[in-house]
C-alpha cells in the first residue's frame, strides 16, 4: 500500500482518538502515529543508502520530524496530555508557567498549559543559536515547566533555560525536569539536564548521530540529505 493511501486510510482515524486515553501509549501505538503521518523515518543499514543531515551540523541513520505530527491538533493535544501525565507520575507540586522553545515546541508547550491550567509563553530566537525572553513575566512565587517537541542535543534546551533566566530581573524556580515528546540523544550521561532527568513520551535509542568527519556512512559513500523533510522522498526512496 502506498504512504498516499496509508496516509487517507488511517489518518482520519488517529484524529478521533480521544485526547484522555487513560492510560500511556504504547511504543507501537507512537510509532503508529509517526509513520502514518509520514515523520518518521530510520536507515535500512545499506551503507549506499542516503543518510539524514540534521540542523545540529550532525549527520543521522534517522529522522523524526515531531512538527510534522504536532500540525494536526488533534495529535497535539493527545501528546500534550501524554506529557502532562507523565509529569504528574513523578512530581506532584505546582505548575504555573509552562514554557518551549521558538518555534517548534511553541504548540506543544501551549497544550501542555491548557492541560496544567498553567500561564504560557515561548522564547524568541536570537542571534546565533539564542533564545531570548522579553514578553511575559514569571513572578518569583511561580514555579515553571519546561516543554521541548525534540531533544537531539542539550544546545536548545539549554538555551532556553539561559534565556528565562537572563530575562527574567529574579531566580527562576524550574520544574526539577524537562518535558519533551521525542528524546533522541545518544550520548554519554544524557537523558537529564542540570542534575534533573529529562522524561520523553517516546526514546529513540536506535537512532545515531555523529560528527560528518566520524560518520561511518559518508565514509562509505553514503549521500547526506540535508534539509531530510523538504527532500523527503530522496531521503526515503519514495516515488
Amino acid at each position: 500500500m502506498s504512504m498516499g493511501r496509508i496516509m487517507g486510510s488511517l489518518l482520519p482515524e488517529l484524529l478521533r482518538l480521544p485526547r484522555d486515553m487513560g492510560r500511556r501509549l504504547t511504543v507501537r501505538e507512537i510509532m503508529h502515529i509517526f509513520e502514518t503521518c509520514e515523520a518518521l523515518w530510520r536507515h535500512n543499514g545499506d551503507e549506499k543508502m542516503s543518510h539524514a543531515g540534521l540542523t545540529s551540523g550532525l549527520c543521522s541513520n534517522g529522522f523524526v520530524s515531531v512538527p510534522t505530527v504536532l500540525q494536526y491538533t488533534p495529535l497535539a493535544e493527545l501528546f500534550a496530555d501524554q506529557i502532562v501525565r507523565m509529569v504528574r507520575e513523578v512530581y506532584a507540586g505546582p505548575v504555573n508557567v509552562v514554557v518551549g522553545s521558538d518555534h517548534a515546541s511553541a504548540t506543544l508547550s501551549y497544550a501542555v498549559a491548557v492541560g496544567f491550567r498553567a500561564r504560557h509563553d515561548f522564547t524568541e530566537k536570537g542571534e546565533g543559536k539564542t533564545q531570548r525572553w522579553s514578553r511575559l513575566f514569571i513572578r518569583p512565587d511561580e514555579v515553571v515547566l519546561q516543554v521541548e517537541e525534540l531533544i537531539t542535543t542539550l544546545s536548545t534546551t539549554n538555551a532556553v533555560r539561559t534565556g528565562v533566566r537572563s530575562g527574567t530581573p529574579h531566580g527562576v524556580n524550574f520544574v526539577p525536569l524537562v518535558a519533551t515528546l521525542v528524546d533522541r540523544m545518544n550520548l554519554p550521561g544524557a537523558h537529564e539536564f542540570e542534575g534533573s532527568p529529562i522524561i520523553s513520551i517516546h526514546r529513540c535509542d536506535d537512532i545515531k548521530t555523529w560528527q560528518p568527519e566520524e560518520c561511518p556512512l559518508c565514509a562509505a559513500g553514503s549521500e547526506r540529505i540535508n534539509a531530510p523533510k523538504q527532500n523527503w522522498a530522496k531521503l526515503t526512496g519514495a516515488h
